[in-house]
């Protein structure tokens, strides 16, 4: 199902001119698993959006896929951390202006440098979220890229 939702992350790719599609689902509470599911699209194609603090830089984000664990040591390694730890929802939901299950890596309310795991710049589709449960974008990892000025790392466990 297509969307015609507006949130802050559509505001953003609409100011920078990226191209990208809508894709809704019923949701309440979900994991990217079940998002993927809803969506009838294959898991890796999902990818979550992590809110952390690294000891040096203050808050940060990672967006990673599906199914893969963030690792924090090469997330403090990339961001110029000797440490990185993830934050608590409360306190993702206070940073970004986003719910959990609903942060988006555009438009967070707190600007904070972004890094996103290296696979998606060969990615001819991605969804991340819209910045609301059960809304998701649609675009290509060139695009994503392009558009989020995100760095690109290794960024899941092995």
């Amino acid at each position: 199902m297509t969307a015609k939702a507006t949130t802050n992350a559509t505001r953003v790719l609409d100011a920078r001119k990226a191209a990208y599609g809508l894709r809704t689902f019923a949701a309440a509470d979900f994991t990217a698993e079940e998002a993927a599911e809803k969506l009838g699209v294959p898991p890796e194609e999902v990818w979550k959006t992590l809110v952390a603090k690294g000891d040096r830089t203050g808050p940060l984000a990672a967006v990673i896929p599906t199914g893969s664990r963030l690792s924090l040591k090469k997330l403090a390694r990339v961001s110029g951390n000797r440490t990185v730890a993830m934050v608590s929802a409360e306190e993702m939901e206070k940073l970004t202006g986003y719910v959990k299950g609903g942060c988006s890596p555009f438009g967070m309310r707190k600007a904070m440098p972004l890094f996103v795991h290296a696979a998606a710049a060969t990615l001819p589709r991605l969804f991340v979220s819209a910045g609301q449960r059960g809304v998701q974008l649609e675009l290509s990892g060139a695009v994503f890229l392009a558009a989020a000025g995100a760095t690109s790392a290794d960024l899941v466990e092995d």
